[in-house]
């Protein structure tokens, strides 16, 4: 019976060092998709633990961008109060991940590896113009945009990096699943926009799970650009988004159910934006 030869790295020098010497390298650092979906360990190789690697983990608040190293816990990202200021969305998105034993495993490198559609960060890494740092098969190292990336054997995302001058003001997430607690979004929402005097200015919103990557909705950022929030404002958004779903993903049996769904996510993402209970007057002059 084959099975792979496991290696622990202790810091960046001996990861790199292993990643030049070995020729066929496979890397776990939470390991919760081996543990939820059946996923099989490969064969043959290394496997490389990476979760004593020195240096490839923490949130570091910088003047130019917030850089996430990519071995940093999903429950790391979510509890981070100075990250919860600068990307409220980013930590919200963190704490609808699965469960808190989840979020105590899972990484931020492993949840953009993994490329699930569903995936509840991504939303929020698309909307910040996110760049990843790799350290490439040998050893070498890249960096790259985020929409750039292809899962590659035998690379590794060592850091995710968010420039501060693409951030917005607020932000928000908001995601729908079949039930309420530790559920997979059957489609989730981030939004960014600057918003003062009950006026909104510049809006980027995106939605997972529509696609294989996140989709920009960029009818309802053109309708609710330069509005206030008031109904008519809001009525003219909801309508946009249903445009927008329909638009992605005009032939999916789902369609009719996302298009009616999206509204009332919208909506939750809205409130969450603006600082607002989803039980305000002003929602029940929408719908």
């Amino acid at each position: 019976m084959n099975a792979p030869v496991v290696a622990r790295p202790s810091d960046l020098q001996a990861l790199k060092a292993l990643m030049a010497e070995r020729s066929s390298v496979h890397f776990v650092a939470g390991g919760t998709d081996l543990l939820l979906s059946g996923r099989q360990l490969p064969s043959t190789g290394t496997l490389v633990d990476l979760s004593g690697v020195d240096g490839l983990s923490g949130i570091d608040l910088r003047e130019t961008d917030i850089r996430i190293g990519g071995t940093t816990t999903v429950a790391a990202i979510e509890m981070h109060t100075g990250l919860a200021m600068l990307l409220l969305a980013l930590t919200q998105a963190a704490a609808e991940c699965g469960s808190v034993q989840i979020r105590n495993r899972a990484t931020l490198g492993g949840n953009i590896a993994n490329a699930a559609p569903a995936a509840d960060l991504i939303p929020v890494l698309a909307l910040s113009k996110a760049r990843l740092k790799l350290l490439l098969p040998g050893g070498a190292s890249d960096e790259i945009a985020l929409e750039d990336f292809q899962r590659v054997s035998g690379a590794l995302i060592a850091e995710v990096m968010l420039p501060r001058q693409e951030l917005l003001p607020h932000s928000a997430f908001a995601k729908l699943g079949s039930r309420g607690d530790l559920t997979i979004a059957r489609i989730n929402m981030a939004a960014m926009a600057e918003f003062s005097d009950n006026r909104f200015g510049l809006v980027r919103l995106a939605a997972g799970a529509l696609g294989p990557r996140p989709i920009r909705l960029v009818r309802a950022e053109r309708v609710l650009r330069d509005q206030r929030l008031a109904p008519t404002p809001l009525h003219l958004f909801l309508e946009a988004l249903s445009v927008d779903v329909d638009a992605a993903i005009p032939g999916r049996v789902s369609r009719l159910w996302k298009r009616r769904a999206v509204r009332g996510l919208g909506l939750n993402l809205i409130a969450r934006l603006c600082g607002l209970s989803q039980r305000d007057p002003l929602f029940d002059e929408v719908l």
